[in-house]
C-alpha cells in the first residue's frame, strides 16, 4: 500500500505562494509608506501632498502582507517556538517538582491526620469526639444513632429522615 503524503501538494502549493506573495505586498506596502511620507515631509509651505493617498493604499497592503506571510511561515515559526519553549517547560516543571515534594508530603500527612479527627461523630449530650464507626458515646454512654423504624439502617442522631430509604426517623 501507498503511503500518504503528511503535507499534500496543493498544501504545499498555497504554502509557497503565501510565502512569495505575502513579503512582496509587505514591501509594497512598506515602499508605498516611504513614498508617500517623503513627498509629505518634502513640501513647500502652502503646498498640497501628490501621494499622500498611498498612505491608504499601504495600510492594506502591510496587512494582508503580514496575514499572508504568517499563514506561510507559520508552520517553521511554530517547529522553531516549541524547540526554545519545550526545554524551558521541561526544566521549569522538573523544577518545581522537586521544590515541592517534600511540602506537598507534610500537606498530606497534614490531611491524613486531620482527616482522622474530622472523621469523628460528636456526642450531642456531651460533645465529645467518637469514632464514626461508635453506636453509642465513649463518655456518657448515650445512643449515638437512630435506627429507621421501615429498613433498620442506622442513620446519626440528629438526622430528621433516613439516609437509606428517606423515611421520616420522628
Amino acid at each position: 500500500m501507498g503511503q500518504e503524503k503528511f503535507i499534500p501538494d496543493e498544501h504545499q502549493q498555497a504554502r509557497s505562494f503565501f510565502r512569495l506573495l505575502g513579503p512582496v505586498l509587505l514591501i509594497s506596502g512598506v515602499v508605498c509608506i516611504v513614498v508617500a511620507g517623503v513627498d509629505f515631509f518634502t513640501l513647500q509651505p502652502f503646498d498640497e501632498p501628490d501621494l499622500f493617498w498611498l498612505f491608504f493604499v499601504a495600510l492594506p497592503l502591510i496587512f494582508i502582507g503580514f496575514v499572508l506571510s504568517g499563514l506561510g511561515y507559520g508552520g517553521s515559526v511554530a517547529k522553531y517556538q516549541s524547540r526554545e519553549y519545550a526545554p524551558v517547560a521541561k526544566d521549569t516543571f522538573n523544577y518545581l517538582a522537586q521544590e515541592t515534594t517534600s511540602g506537598v508530603k507534610e500537606i498530606a500527612n497534614a490531611l491524613q491526620q486531620g482527616s482522622a479527627s474530622t472523621l469523628s461523630l460528636n456526642c450531642h449530650n456531651c460533645q465529645q469526639p467518637n469514632p464514626m464507626s461508635a453506636r453509642f458515646c465513649n463518655d456518657c454512654g448515650i445512643k449515638l444513632v437512630l435506627t429507621c423504624r421501615s429498613c433498620e439502617q442506622e442513620n446519626t442522631k440528629d438526622a430528621r429522615f433516613c439516609n437509606h430509604c428517606g423515611n421520616s426517623l420522628q
